[in-house]
């Protein structure tokens, strides 16, 4: 397969229809029915389609979970710390569980 890209393919796919539909009587003149064929093509280049738009939203959903999934770690870590915060306000800098607490930040 060429490394051409997808855009690339997809306007090959594209032009390679329109041509053979513009020029079918030269085909068929020749002895060849490019009917069957191009609608193959048109079938395959619609499929082909619907699967970019599918892959092109999927990765739109992926990028608002990673939005939301961020959002709510941050929310989280922000809660953890005023609550190892208040801890340490109730125990004292020096207690141990303080101590084991402020070694997770590292």
């Amino acid at each position: 397969m060429s490394k051409l890209t997808e855009a690339k393919k997809r306007d090959f796919v594209t032009q390679i229809i329109t041509l053979v539909e513009e020029n079918q009587e030269v085909l068929t003149d020749k002895g060849y029915d490019p009917t069957e064929r191009v609608d193959e093509l048109k079938t395959k280049k619609t499929t082909a389609d619907t699967a970019e738009i599918e892959q092109q939203e999927a990765a739109a959903r992926a990028k608002e979970a990673t939005v939301e999934a961020n959002r709510t770690l941050d929310d989280a870590y922000s809660d953890a710390s005023d609550f190892a915060d208040l801890i340490s306000g109730l125990l004292g800098k020096d207690d141990e569980l303080v101590k084991k607490m402020r070694k997770f930040r590292k």
